[in-house]
Order: structure tokens, then sequence, then C-alpha cells
């Protein structure tokens, strides 16, 4: 990055001058920025779209933008792609049904049984297949401990060649987090998205390592062109989310079939720094006879019309300006840029500074910055140290952080544990919560702010004050869209079954016919015919698994390790120890135990003396049956009877490991 990096780095350096500092200091400060600027680049996404772009554009785009690397992870004996991460999905039998001339296919891989988790679908037409988004879902406690799940795409990995590109609305970890696992094992097919969209997903892929394979195309959803992706022609259109340059796609196939994808999105007609939603280029979609009008569903069981960003910017603005006493520091998410943007225009005008904690958040604001889509003096955004803030009043400082969903290792759960390096919840301090609760996310969230109520905080959240808005539409909004647009067929996605459900039934209400509405899961797949013709829903349902990263490993989310895990959690470990002599089997010296979570301390003595009576018991008549036995059929037969053993004396089920050692 230049100067927005280069001024926090200098700052945590040591580098910012003191009221104290003489003229040369300051000189020699700039000078030594400017030259700093002069070493650095920022490398800018200089492809550009032309209209009907065709294969060959496409092929020869990817070779101009690959660079020589001298890192391992480029590609292997093999010519695949490999990058930092893991991007080895399991192989499958299943191969996609004949399509049949003329017909075109969508099928949501993931995203129609869930909310707020690793969207992505695929459109195919003959041969062709194009995918939209690509996301993400963050472990919840229900996975027990692993990093995050991603969309599988097992099926999909025999057809690289068929994949002419990813389709990305917008730049939610929800619909790009996974594409560093998933683009090595598809063949690295193009990207095609907006302009800060593309800026953070080039940062993942950096940091994967795959940037030398990838091809960025970049998308002006204002302008109204259309593009060819293999046998589809595309457009984007511009519309208001919580993260800047979000857009609809419309999808066209050589076979007449005409689709409308919103993603997320609402109606906000005074955003803070994107522009109005364009109705105009929207409606004017019902010319073309639309065959299917997808539309996000999170907000559909909200009444009447979402908030607008104007709202929430007086709001805050009232709060800082009459703010007195102590700091004030708002958790927000680190991609909603144009929050950030609202805080620095408040700050600036009332003479107060804001501090940014949180990995996430630094590095968003900077890409946000760099790519124009923020505008901030020098000295108004500073990075958060104990150096930095020691000239400033507390009541001064505006603390932006990440973790207002609970996040474990978040800057916010570490100041409300009084493990953050930088900043002491104290008496006089005013938390915002300037976010929503993701669904799942409650007890976590209220867990946080109980902490935060301990250490003598004031806490806000959007329950008290406007201080944030849904970054999706709300039923009347939803209404507008469904009459703007007016397809032939209607399909709620992105959000559970409820959601999805009121989504259709605001639809009948509109005067959708209930047979033309289409309520699909993951793994459905649906053929429509040429030219806005009928639908077909296949009764073959792709096999799709709960894929789970967990360290540097994928794995299936009902693997035994994950059984395994579930179990210790429930019923806790013991661990039986046997020694025996190798030629007669006899047990040598005392069986020893280990249990974790089993027993209570006053029962120790009472329940080891009976699962050693036990174990030695099980054991020794087995070997006296059968004195050849395996060692694998002898610790499962002592897995076996012991768990009958303790489930009827103790009603307990742990997780038991029998160890047979011969010497």
């Amino acid at each position: 990055m230049k100067d927005f990096l280069d001024e926090l780095d200098q700052e945590l350096d040591g580098k910012t001058p003191t009221p104290n500092s003489d003229d040369k200091k300051i000189e020699s400060v700039k000078e030594e920025k400017k030259q700093t600027e002069q070493k650095r680049e920022w490398r800018k996404i200089t492809l550009v779209l032309k209209k009907d772009q065709n294969k060959t554009d496409n092929t020869n785009s990817k070779q101009n933008n690959k660079k020589k690397d001298n890192k391992t992870y480029s590609k292997n004996s093999n010519g695949e792609v490999r990058g930092k991460f893991n991007s080895n999905f399991p192989e499958t039998k299943f191969y996609l049904p004949s399509l049949r001339k003329g017909y075109t296919r969508y099928m949501p891989i993931w995203g129609n049984n869930e909310t707020w988790a690793k969207n992505m679908w695929m459109i195919q037409y003959w041969d062709d297949i194009v995918l939209i988004d690509c996301g993400v879902q963050f472990a919840d406690k229900d996975m027990l401990w692993v990093n995050y799940s991603i969309p599988d795409v097992s099926f999909l990995t025999k057809y690289k060649k068929e994949i002419k590109g990813m389709l990305i609305t917008h730049a939610h970890l929800d619909h790009i987090g996974s594409l560093k696992h998933v683009l090595p094992a598809l063949g690295m097919p193009p990207i095609y998205a907006t302009r800060f969209t593309l800026g953070l997903i080039r940062k993942s892929l950096e940091e994967a390592g795959l940037i030398p394979h990838a091809t960025f195309i970049e998308i002006d959803a204002s302008t109204g062109d259309k593009f060819k992706v293999g046998s589809f022609t595309v457009e984007y259109f511009n519309v208001n989310h919580s993260v800047p340059d979000c857009a609809w796609i419309y999808l066209e196939s050589e076979g007449g079939t005409k689709m409308v994808h919103t993603w997320d999105f609402k109606i906000d007609h005074t955003p803070a720094i994107d522009k109005p939603a364009d109705l105009d280029r929207i409606k004017a979609i019902w010319d073309r006879d639309i065959s299917l009008f997808l539309s996000d569903s999170t907000g559909s069981t909200r009444k009447g019309f979402s908030m607008s960003e104007k709202n929430v910017w007086e709001e805050l603005e009232r709060i800082v300006a009459n703010h007195k006493r102590g700091r004030l520091i708002i958790a927000t998410f680190s991609s909603w840029i144009s929050r950030i943007q609202q805080l620095v225009d408040i700050c600036e005008k009332y003479d107060k500074t804001i501090f940014l904690s949180g990995r996430s958040m630094i590095e968003n604001v900077a890409i946000a910055k760099e790519l124009g889509y923020l505008n901030i003096k020098q000295g108004i955004v500073k990075k958060m140290t104990p150096k930095n803030t020691e000239w400033i009043a507390p009541h001064k400082q505006i603390v932006v952080t990440t973790g207002s969903q609970w996040e474990e290792f978040s800057a916010l759960s570490r100041m409300a544990e009084w493990r953050h390096t930088s900043v002491e919840i104290i008496r006089w301090d005013t938390i915002i919560f300037s976010s929503s609760i993701v669904p799942g996310n409650e007890k976590s969230v209220i867990g946080i702010i109980n902490k935060l109520i301990k250490l003598w905080a004031r806490v806000i959240t959007k329950d008290d004050w406007e201080v944030h808005t849904w970054g999706h539409a709300f039923q009347e909004e939803q209404k507008i869209f469904l009459e703007l647009i007016r397809p032939k067929y209607f399909m709620p996605i992105f959000g559970d079954l409820y959601f999805r459900t009121v989504h259709a039934n605001t639809a009948i209400w509109e005067g959708f016919k209930e047979e033309n509405i289409l309520m699909l899961d993951n793994g459905n797949i649906v053929d429509f015919a040429p030219n806005n013709g009928s639908v077909f829903k296949s009764r073959i349902k792709a096999p799709i698994a709960e894929l789970v990263i967990d360290g540097h490993g994928m794995w299936l989310a009902n693997s035994h390790v994950i059984k395994a895990r579930e179990k210790m959690m429930n019923a806790w470990v013991l661990v039986v120890s046997f020694k025996v002599d190798k030629k007669t089997k006899a047990i040598l010296g005392h069986i020893k135990l280990e249990t974790r979570g089993l027993v209570y301390l006053e029962e120790v003595r009472f329940i080891h003396r009976m699962i050693i009576k036990k174990s030695r018991e099980v054991y020794e008549n087995t070997v006296k049956d059968v004195p050849d036995m395996e060692e694998k059929d002898l610790v499962k037969i002592l897995r076996t009877d012991l768990e009958k053993f303790l489930l009827h004396k103790l009603d307990r089920e742990p997780m038991i490991i029998p160890m047979v050692t011969e010497v």
C-alpha cells in the first residue's frame, strides 16, 4: 500500500513526531515517508473488460497476468495449480446428468439451506459452466473447533475445462472466502467482479500464493455493458448493500433462458458512499421477458422498508458530538466501508481521532482507501497503539474495532477479557455495536456484552439507538423488485427454509402462481427449456457434503475425527492401558487408567477400582477363549464390553481407548 499503510507503519515504528518535535525532525519524517512511498507499489488491476470478449481474449489475458514465481506453491508435475491452502477435494463418482439440447441448467451448490454460509451456484448451457460466488462459513460451536467450512465442489473437479468463469457479486467472505481453496481445484477459471470486490479477492489470493495463476477481469456495474462468458451473455447492475460495489447479475444463455441473480441487496436512496440502486435499468429488465428471478431472502421476515445509512450517519454524529467522557469504541464489520467513511467525516468535523483495531479492519480500510472508496485526510485515522494514544484525550479517541460477532480472537473479545495489547476497558468507556447479530451468534454476543458491562463500560446496540441498519431488503423492498422484474419463475435464495418460505409467500401475495415458485435445496437440479419454456426438475441430486477446514486438512464434517470430538465433548475420555507378556498374554503389573472429565474427585477411588476389575475380567476371559486373537479384535471387544458396563453402572458413555502393550 502507499501513503495510508506507510503512515500506520511509521506510527508503529515510533516515527510520528510528538508535540515537542522540532521542524527538522518533522521534515526528516516527511522525507523518509516520501522515499518509502517511492519504493512501495500497489499492484492495481489492469485488465479492462471489452465488450463481447471471447474465449481467446480470456486465454490471452490469463497468460499476460501470470508472472514467474519461485515459490513451491505453483504447479505440480501434473500441471495442477497448488496454493498454500488445501484444495484436495474428495473424489466422487457423481456425474452431472445429460443436458438436453437448448436447455439451461441451474443448481445451488450451497446457500439455499442456511443463512450467511459459503454461498455458491452453478449455471450450465451445453458444455459451458459458470459459477456465481464462492463463500466460506465460519465455524460455530457445533463445528467442534474446526476453522471454517467451504462449499463442496468435488463433483465439479472433473469439469475443469468446461468452467468458463467465476462471477462474483460482492466482497463479503460468505461470497469470496473459499476462492483460495476452490480455484486451484477447478483449474483457476477467470474471476469477474467489480473493482472493490477484486481488491479484497486479490489480497486473499496473494496470501494463498495464487496471484501468478489468477485471471482478474474488472467489471464496471454502472455502464450497462454486456460481455460474453462462454455461451452466456452477462451484465452487472449496481445495487445497495453493506459493502461497496455490490452488484446484481443478469445472465442469458444461448438457449434464450434469461436469469437475474440478486444476491444481497436493499433499496437505499441515501447511501453513504455508493450510488443508489439503478432502478431505471432494473425496471428495463422487465422488457427482456425474464425466465428466472433469484432473490435474497434474508430480510423476508421483516415488514416495511430497511433503514437508510443516512439515519445511521445522523445518529452516530449525535453520539460523537455529545460524547465528553471516556473513549468511544465502535464495533462493526471490517467490510462495512461506508460506516468507516461516516465516522471519518464525523471525526474530522468534531476534531477527534479514529484508531483502528483488528487486522482485517486495518487491511480492508487500507485497500478501500487505495482504490478510492475512502476519503481520509492525513492524521484522522491511526493504528491503535499505546504510543499513538498518549497525547490524545480519551474523549477525543474513537476506536473502530472488529469483533461485533464475538469472534474468539477478535480485537473486541480481547478487550472484554483484558487481553488486548493497547486497550483496557475502564469506567466511562462507551461501546457501540454498530452491527446486527448473525443468526446463531446471539448467545455469544450477549456474553461479550455482559463482560463489557462488568468492566463498567456503557454498551449501546441498534436496539437502543439507530446505530446500524440492515443490509438486506425488507418485505416492501422485495415486493418492489418482484413487480419491477415480473419473471416467469421466481426462486427465493440465500436463507434457510423458513426465510425462503416467507419470501415465497410474499411473491404469492403479489400475484405469483405457486407452481411458478421454485424451492430448491442445495444440490437440486432444474433445467429450463429454450426461450422461456417449461422447467424440468431432475430427480437426481448432486452429492453435496459438508466440508470443513481444520488446520491444514480438509475433511467431511461427519468424519470419524469430528464424531470423536463430539463424543469427547459430551462424555469425555477413558484410557485403559495393559502391559502383557508377549508369549503368555498374561497381564504384567497393574492396569493403568487415565480419565478426563469422566469422574468427580470423590468418585475416583471407587470408580477406578471398579473399571480396573472389569477390564482385567474382560481381558483374561477373552484371551482364555481365543489365545491367538489379533490385537485390533481384542481392543474392539475391550471397548465394547467396557462401554456397556459403564453405561449400566454409571449411566455415562465416555470415549474408551484400550491400549495393549506386549513386552
